[in-house]
């Protein structure tokens, strides 16, 4: 039986966050870098286990975006990953299940960057593709990011008429490594 937990920023131990980080650098291959991982620490981890082995995680980080003036409280998810021999099993649904469940209770909006692989996961589950600009807010100002390569994606549990729609540019916070 596969268990869930989640856990507070702080929360994992030492030893949880290395098995956590393999897993992740596992799924992700040599395109997973150190400030990719860095990412995910801070966040509120969703992290299944079966028996005592580590079998998929997630960290909801949040983060702020701008659009039209407006900034959202968003979580940003990081991380998603599933043990290579365990796919199949439903684990990717179960564990971005709990990151949506983080989402909606505790930010305003969902975000997250996907890989091309996992593109289509994440538009079934109702996650909206970004198609309009996206800009960072920096130290030397806003600057420009858009990659017609980046897979962006939006969550918004309410649903609601504020939910960003393309016509500006989204901006996000900025941080070290990459800024989506």
């Amino acid at each position: 039986m596969v268990g869930v937990s989640i856990a507070e920023p702080g929360e994992l131990s030492e030893v949880q966050l290395v098995d956590a980080e393999m897993l992740v650098r596992n799924a992700f291959g040599s395109e997973f870098r150190s400030h990719d991982w860095l990412h995910a620490v801070e966040g509120v981890h969703i992290v299944l286990t079966e028996d005592t082995t580590l079998m998929g995680f997630a960290a909801v980080v949040a983060r702020t975006l701008h659009y039209n003036g407006v900034a959202f409280d968003t979580g940003y998810v990081e991380g998603v990953a599933v043990r290579g021999d365990q796919q199949g099993r439903g684990l990717g649904r179960l564990v971005m299940d709990h990151a949506e469940a983080v989402i909606a209770t505790r930010h305003q909006l969902g975000a997250l960057k996907a890989v091309d692989a996992a593109a289509a996961f994440y538009a079934a589950r109702g996650w909206r593709p970004w198609t309009g600009r996206t800009q960072a807010a920096g130290p030397a100002g806003v600057i420009d990011t858009y990659d017609a390569a980046d897979r962006i994606y939006l969550f918004n549990p309410a649903d609601s008429d504020r939910t960003p729609d393309g016509d500006a540019a989204l901006i996000c916070d900025w941080r070290p490594g990459d800024l989506w």
